[in-house]
């Protein structure tokens, strides 16, 4: 039960936290967008994942966002925030 009420805590902490509250909505703002894919598995969405073409230049210009939302939960988890 300590553990629990421990995490609640943390939980508390990281959903008042103004500034992950505001990467959580940049995060979820962003489309993701791949054509050709179906959420069910069918040997057509197989093909299209195998010959699809990442756009690497792409993806790292939209930022780091993830990495810093990983570092704040981090720092909640630990303490330090």
């Amino acid at each position: 039960m300590r553990t629990y009420l421990i995490l609640k805590e943390k939980v508390a902490h990281f959903n008042a936290d103004q500034e992950i509250q505001a990467l959580i909505t940049e995060i979820n703002g962003k489309k993701l967008e791949l054509p050709g894919f179906d959420i069910k598995f069918s040997p057509e969405s197989l093909k299209a994942l195998k010959g699809y073409q990442v756009d690497r230049a792409g993806i790292g210009a939209e930022g780091l966002q993830y990495e810093k939302l990983d570092q704040l939960t981090c720092e909640i988890l630990f303490g330090v925030r």
